[in-house]
This record gives structure tokens, C-alpha cells and sequence, in this order.
């Protein structure tokens, strides 16, 4: 956690529960001096946790609630809350991730000294991710998939959610994909992890309801392309999990070692074939191909998310991208998108497209249906200030 962490007013959210764990938290607050929040399940405390004034220090739960749903609520604490908020799982006897702190004992005064100890978070010291850990964290099954929205840059209309993934780490918490994919490339499990973000975001998607006809985003390397037989077993996966392969969207990754063109058009051809989409990502000053890419039967692009900061030369390439794209009849994307003026100025720019923490920052899967939702009323007032 930020060391401004004892900063954030003690606030405390309690989800679920029986009388005697509302008696425990209340009087802990009382202790504390702290105020108390309920939501009575999940699904109404992850549409507390959404909405613009969610900001707790610690959120509890009963050491009953299921795994899967600790991790939907794990997920809305370490992406979605303003502020550095801890789980705490009362009555539960060990740790049960990076993120879920046990409390043994729920009463009162555990439930004080819980939160009084995670009031501040210590930062691991000296502690290296190594190639050894991220392959047994994949082995493990510690990989979990975010999904962040993105809109259409006119209407503000949900058009599709990008699957980010996240890496469990005992010692370093919650990993980006900055944190642990140059180390997977490098040591040649770029295809065991996306084979494990593949099944862990079809697995996720599945109970899902109310997603209407969004399109899916999925990160993969470049070279994963070039696999015999990945755009037939990519599609047989589609098919398992009832996802129609035209509704997934592969934003490939450039990697260090760039194939030759023709063998990647080839591939793409393959995958387009398939039914699948593909984009480019992360295209800009970074990605130093962009431009051959481009020639590339590509559907569409998404822009390198510092294209949206407001800088006259992140303006200029933005604009010929976008331009480039129109003549090869591909959609443009633009992420890192923050704040009303980056919308307003990439919309006039020509994208059709927009992503950032402007609109959502990335979600459990359990909290994409609530999103959307909440989103019909909250998208079309931001649109009209547009």
C-alpha cells in the first residue's frame, strides 16, 4: 500500500453476515471510531464498491463467503476503490491471498486490532518475480483475469471489455502484466500463460448474463499467432464456453524477435479465417513497427495509451494512426483515456473508440453485469457533456 495509507479515513464496509458478526463489526467501529457501512451480498456490495463515493479503508466479510466471491471482492478492492482498501475475512484462520487477510478471531476487539494492523502495509524489500514463479504461480492456478470496458467514443455505449491479467504473488500481491510478461517472454512461457489467461477468461465469461453482443479483448503475443493449429483450437475453446469466435478480439503484443511478414500475414489470414478479429496494440512511439504492421491484415488498432496525454506530438501521431487506419479500413481504439478533456480531444481526433480510468478501471468478472447497468444512466450523462 501507498504510505499515505493511515491517511484514509477508518470506514469500514461489512458484507453479509449474521447477527452476531453486525454486533462484532459495530462494536469494533465503535472502538475505532469508525463509521459502518452494510451491504447485505455481493452483488450489492461490489454496486456499493462502483459507485463515486466507495471510498472504505477496509471492507469485511465472512470467512463463509466462497472462494470466487472473496476473489470478486479482492478484485473491486485492488482495482476499482479510490483509496488503499484491505479485505479482512473474519473467522477465517489463514490468509487467503494476497489481498485477503484472515482475522481468527471475530469478535470486537479482533476485528479492531485487524484493522488497526493493516492500517499500513509494508512494501516487500528486496524481493525479485523470477521465471521459477511465474511459472508456478501459472501451475497453481494464481492467475486471475480483469476486464476493463471500453466505449463507443461518440455514444459513450459499452462496445467491448478487455481481459487483463493479474498474477497472484504471496510476497508481492497482485502483479500487472508489466510486472511479470517481459519475464515470461524472456523465459519462453509467453504460451503457457496465455493458454492460462485463455481458459481462466472463457471460465469467467461463462455464468455471465447480460452481456448482450460486447466483444471480448484478449492480449496475446505476436509469435503465439504463428502456432500450428492455435486459430482451430482457439475456436474449439470459443465453441466449449458459447462464445461466437467474431465477438473475440486478439490485441496482439509485438515481441522481442518480429517474425517474417509474409509468414505473419499467412497466420493472420488463418485466424481471420476463423472468424476471429485481430488489433494491434500499444501502437506509437513504443512499438517500433507499427507502421508495417499497419499493412497487415489487421482489423483494427489501439492506440499506446500515452497518445492520450495532452501533448502536441502525442496529438500528431494519434491523428496519423488514425488516419492511416481510416485508409485501410480499420477501427481505431484509444486507450489511457482519464478525463473528459482526453475523450473530447481523441473523439474530435477520429477514434471510434475509447478505454480508461475515465469510464472504469478493470473489474472482476462478477461485477461486469452491475457495470453495465449502472453504466446505462451514468454513460449517457457523461456523453451529453461531451
Amino acid at each position: 500500500m501507498p504510505d499515505h495509507a493511515d491517511a484514509v479515513p477508518l470506514r469500514l464496509l461489512l458484507v453479509g453476515g449474521d447477527a452476531a458478526l453486525h454486533g462484532a463489526a459495530g462494536a469494533a467501529a465503535s472502538i475505532l471510531g469508525a463509521a459502518l457501512d452494510h451491504s447485505p451480498d455481493l452483488d450489492a456490495a461490489i454496486a456499493r464498491l462502483l459507485g463515486p463515493d466507495a471510498i472504505f479503508s477496509h471492507v469485511l466479510a465472512p470467512a463463509s463467503m466462497a472462494p470466487a466471491e472473496t476473489d470478486a471482492l479482492a478484485g473491486m478492492v485492488d482495482e476499482v476503490t479510490p483509496t488503499p482498501t484491505r479485505l479482512l475475512l473474519l473467522g477465517a484462520v489463514e490468509d487467503r491471498g494476497p489481498t485477503e487477510v484472515a482475522v481468527p478471531v471475530a469478535n470486537a476487539a479482533g476485528i479492531a486490532a485487524a484493522v488497526c494492523g493493516t492500517r499500513r502495509a509494508a512494501e516487500p524489500a528486496g524481493v525479485e518475480l523470477t521465471a521459477e514463479e511465474v511459472k508456478a504461480s501459472l501451475e497453481s492456478g494464481n492467475l486471475r483475469m480483469r476486464f476493463q470496458p471500453v466505449v463507443d467514443a461518440s455514444t459513450y455505449e459499452p462496445l467491448a471489455m478487455e481481459a487483463l491479467a493479474r498474477l497472484h504473488h504471496p510476497a508481492l500481491g497482485i502483479l500487472r502484466p508489466q510486472d511479470f510478461m517481459p519475464i515470461a517472454i524472456a523465459s519462453g512461457l509467453e504460451g503457457p500463460l496465455t493458454g492460462a489467461a485463455a481458459e481462466r477468461t472463457l471460465q469467467d465469461l461463462r455464468p455471465l448474463s447480460g452481456l448482450g453482443g460486447l466483444y471480448f479483448a484478449f492480449n496475446t503475443p505476436l509469435t503465439m499467432l504463428l502456432l500450428d493449429g492455435a486459430p482451430e483450437r482457439a475456436a474449439e475453446m470459443c465453441a466449449q464456453a458459447g462464445l461466437p469466435t467474431s465477438l473475440l478480439v486478439i490485441e496482439v503484443l509485438e515481441t522481442l524477435t518480429m517474425p517474417d511478414f509474409r509468414e505473419l500475414e499467412a497466420a493472420m489470414k488463418r485466424w481471420r479465417g476463423a472468424g476471429f478479429n485481430l488489433t494491434i496494440d500499444d501502437a506509437g512511439p513504443r512499438l517500433p513497427h507499427w507502421r508495417e504492421l499497419m499493412d497487415l491484415p489487421f482489423t483494427g488498432v489501439k492506440l499506446d495509451g500515452i497518445l492520450a496525454e495532452d501533448r502536441p506530438e502525442a496529438a500528431r501521431l494519434a491523428e496519423e494512426i488514425t488516419l492511416l487506419a481510416r485508409q485501410r479500413r480499420q477501427y481505431v481504439i484509444a486507450e489511457g483515456v482519464e478525463n473528459h478533456e482526453a475523450a473530447r480531444r481523441l473523439r474530435e481526433l477520429g477514434v471510434d473508440a475509447l478505454q480508461g480510468f475515465y469510464f472504469s478501471r478493470p473489474l472482476p468478472a462478477r461485477a461486469v453485469p452491475l457495470w453495465l447497468a449502472s453504466w446505462k444512466g451514468n454513460g449517457s450523462a457523461l456523453s451529453a457533456q461531451s
